[in-house]
């Protein structure tokens, strides 16, 4: 099997020869924007120092490529970048794709491009990989790298990056596998309320069109229903004054746009504690239980939670 950075190697090791360079230079361009691409002389002959005519946004540029084997000191790679810019005047254009098959770092290219006064696009080898290993070149990888995604693990490989990049979308539309839990927090032991009630996130995505409606199981009425829309920070939360009493079974049933699923939550009043300490656990909209959380000391000072069907 490939490697997964064949396309890097195989690049910087160019064993086909000028004529090919200037015609995988030519398919880098198209892919990139560029129209009208005339090429000049890719089987030998005298070329101007341009290896192609093209068009950008209407204006008129010039094609160089550079393809050695093996990596060049700078000195050379500025060399041959700033003969071939000498030759745009003369093209009557306004600017200079040079596509090489050569590293460059920031530096080094910010240095090309201030060393002539006129429009510069540079295609370096860590720009070239990133287009060509698209899906959409893979024909263009096979035809000039010999990178055959006919291969079946290939095939594999790209089906993979086309569904990871699906399931990526879908997921920053819908909220993917994110979830999500409601508590209560600062409690007042002389009033008997609760005076925070947060949203609490899980997952790498945002939610959206969050709904919670909060059930008390032991009187069989609402306690509250909250619109809480798109929820992107870690937890979202309300002041307000939440009455409790000594004892309470809460069932929170949460809709959000990535789907539905419900929460148990028991608080109990402990007065060795001087507190209210909480059990809660979250389950799919089938009922099958997943996370559970129960404060340090509950089971201690309460037992292991009951959770009711």
């Amino acid at each position: 099997m490939l490697r997964e950075d064949e396309t890097w190697h195989r690049l910087r090791e160019w064993t086909r020869g000028q004529p090919s360079s200037e015609r995988l230079a030519a398919q880098l361009l198209i892919d990139l924007g560029y129209e009208d691409i005339d090429p000049s002389h890719p089987l030998g002959g005298k070329d101007g120092g341009k290896d192609a005519i093209c068009t950008k946004s209407g204006q008129r540029w010039i094609m160089a490529a550079y393809f050695p084997r093996g990596q060049k000191t700078f000195a050379e790679i500025r060399d041959k970048f700033q003969d071939d810019a000498g030759k745009v005047s003369a093209a009557n254009a306004v600017g200079i794709a040079f596509v090489t098959n050569q590293e460059l770092t920031l530096s080094q290219r910010s240095a090309l491009d201030a060393s002539v006064s006129l429009q510069t696009d540079l295609i370096h080898l860590e720009r070239a990989t990133a287009i060509l290993d698209k899906p959409t070149m893979a024909g263009v990888r096979a035809q000039f790298l010999d990178i055959d995604f006919s291969n079946d693990d290939l095939k594999k490989a790209v089906a993979a990056e086309i569904a990871g990049s699906t399931a990526m979308i879908k997921a920053a539309i819908t909220g993917g596998d994110t979830w999500g839990y409601v508590m209560l927090y600062n409690f007042d032991l002389k009033d008997n309320v609760a005076r925070n009630y947060v949203f609490i996130r899980k997952g790498d995505h945002p939610l959206y069109q969050v709904r919670t409606r909060v059930h008390d199981m032991d009187t069989g009425r609402d306690v509250r229903i909250d619109e809480w829309g798109e929820i992107s920070a870690p937890a979202s939360y309300q002041t307000l004054r939440w009455p409790l009493h000594e004892n309470v079974y809460y069932r929170a049933f949460h809709h959000a746009r990535n789907g539905q699923w419900h929460q148990d939550m028991i608080l109990r009043r402990v007065e060795a504690a001087q507190c209210w300490l909480c059990a809660t656990r979250v389950s799919d909209f089938l009922g099958n239980p997943g996370w559970i959380h129960t404060d340090p000391q509950f089971a201690e000072l309460v037992g292991e939670p009951n959770w009711r069907p």
